[in-house]
């Protein structure tokens, strides 16, 4: 009988994103103030693409017709607040401001973390 090894094929390669913020259900950050975002830090000099986004809470339907799937627009927009953020940093800090003056409980913000073909993101929240 023959015995194989696996290498470690994948040392290195950075897992799924560990956040550890605690964003309540539905809650509002102010303006003007920091949010630091943070993760579990990894032993890696990979890095990831970080965006904010916004988008309707209620969205609007756009194709009401009964005999197809509805299509609803979000109005979402997706700003990249860095190009290459580094895993091990472990967190980011965002001076709080307004994606196109959207505020209130008709918005959601939300962080995106891109990296390969992976998009992650933590609990969305309201800017006021």
């Amino acid at each position: 009988m023959k015995s194989f090894t696996i290498p470690a094929l994948l040392i290195g390669v950075a897992q799924a994103i560990v956040f550890l913020n605690d964003i309540p259900v539905d809650a509002y950050y102010d303006v003007g103030t920091d949010f630091v975002l943070e993760w579990e830090p990894e032993d890696t000099t990979d890095t990831f693409q970080l965006t904010i986004s916004t988008f309707l809470k209620d969205p609007i339907l756009v194709n009401p017709d009964q005999s197809s799937f509805p299509i609803y627009d979000y109005k979402d927009i997706k700003v990249v607040l860095d190009e290459a953020v580094s895993f091990s940093d472990g967190s980011f800090t965002w001076p709080i401001e307004t994606v196109d003056g959207r505020t209130g409980e008709e918005y959601w913000y939300s962080f995106g973390v891109e990296y390969g073909t992976t998009y992650e993101i933590p609990r969305s929240f309201h800017v006021q």
